[in-house]
């Protein structure tokens, strides 16, 4: 696995866990390894195995490739892929009339802001 791949993975789960308020303890119960595989897992230092993957998938309800970050450019940085987490994880925790008036403001900053 792609070092950029593993380090997006790593930021993606800790960013996951953290907005599940779960601890290290916790999602290494759920993938029956130790607190110490999550936590490298999350610095981007070990190579999970697919069993592993598809656990944390199902526990935090992402795609694989989301949870991959498939469709996210690998030339983003870290900090950007940082950012792009915590708004997404943000947004889930909206209800429906809010998630409403975020897309209404999004799409005006993005026509005023863009500059593609």
């Amino acid at each position: 696995m792609k070092e950029n791949v593993r380090k997006y993975l790593g930021l993606k789960v800790r960013s996951l866990r953290e907005a599940e308020n779960m601890t290290q303890e916790d999602l290494a119960s759920v993938c029956d390894v130790s607190w110490r595989t999550i936590s490298n897992l999350e610095r981007g230092t070990v190579v999970p195995d697919l069993g592993m993957i598809y656990s944390i998938a199902r526990k935090f309800n992402v795609s694989i490739d989301e949870l991959l970050g498939y469709q996210v450019s690998l030339s983003k940085s870290q900090s950007r892929i940082k950012k792009e987490n915590k708004i997404i994880e943000n947004i889930r925790k909206a209800d429906d009339n809010l998630l409403g008036y975020i897309d209404e403001q999004l799409s005006l900053l993005l026509k005023h802001f863009h500059h593609g």
